[in-house]
This record gives structure tokens, C-alpha cells and sequence, in this order.
């Protein structure tokens, strides 16, 4: 059975890295390769646009309450006030051989690659 990736706490730090994101739920980090974009209340924007980085630095203190991994996104995070987290699979937004990086409870750790 593949580990559980929904974090257990809320969301406490977003670190801005040169070409990635972290996404800091206390012991547990989404490390975040390829460019996603923020749903919230019909607004879409992407990494790179203007307002990404306030919208998802806004999300800070709120839990995850879903998780899932389906085609077309390769991740998607829905936070209890309604934001969704989207990382796309294919060909948009891919950087390089890995899309993300979870290092969960217990020291699990779950690497996806890009096809």
C-alpha cells in the first residue's frame, strides 16, 4: 500500500527555493519540482504569475483535507477554505525528471517522477 500523503497538521511555512517550493506541514514537506497553480473560487494562477506567491503563502494555518493523484494532475491538495493546490502532469510545467517529493510521518518518503 503506497504511504498517505495527506499531511497530518496545517500548513506552516512556504519556502521559496531558485526552481522549487516547499510546502511545510511541521515534521512533513511536499518539496515541489514542477510549476503548479492555485484554484480558488473560479481564479486560477500559475507559479510565475502575479499574486501566486501571496495566494499560496495565504494558505498558511489551513489543513489539507483531500488528497488525491489522478490524470491530468499528477497531485492535487484541496484545503479546508476551498484552494486548490494543482500540479499538472505531462508536459505542462515539468522541470526535470521529478514533479515532487513527499517526506512524510515516520520518515516515508514518496519521490514521483515525470513521464
Amino acid at each position: 500500500m503506497p504511504p498517505d500523503l495527506k499531511p497530518l497538521e496545517a500548513l506552516s511555512q512556504v519556502v521559496f527555493v531558485h526552481d522549487y517550493i516547499q510546502l511545510v506541514f511541521q515534521d512533513e514537506v511536499f518539496n515541489i519540482y514542477n510549476i503548479p497553480e492555485l484554484v480558488h473560487q473560479g481564479a486560477s494562477v500559475r507559479q510565475g504569475q502575479p499574486g501566486f506567491c501571496d495566494a499560496l503563502v495565504g494558505l498558511i494555518g489551513q489543513r489539507v483535507i483531500s488528497v488525491s493523484r489522478t490524470e491530468p494532475e499528477m497531485l492535487l491538495l484541496d484545503f479546508e477554505r476551498g484552494a486548490r493546490f494543482r500540479l499538472p502532469s505531462g508536459d505542462e510545467g515539468v522541470r526535470g525528471p521529478e514533479a515532487f517529493q513527499f517526506r512524510g510521518q515516520n520518515n516515508s518518503l514518496v519521490i514521483e517522477q515525470n513521464v
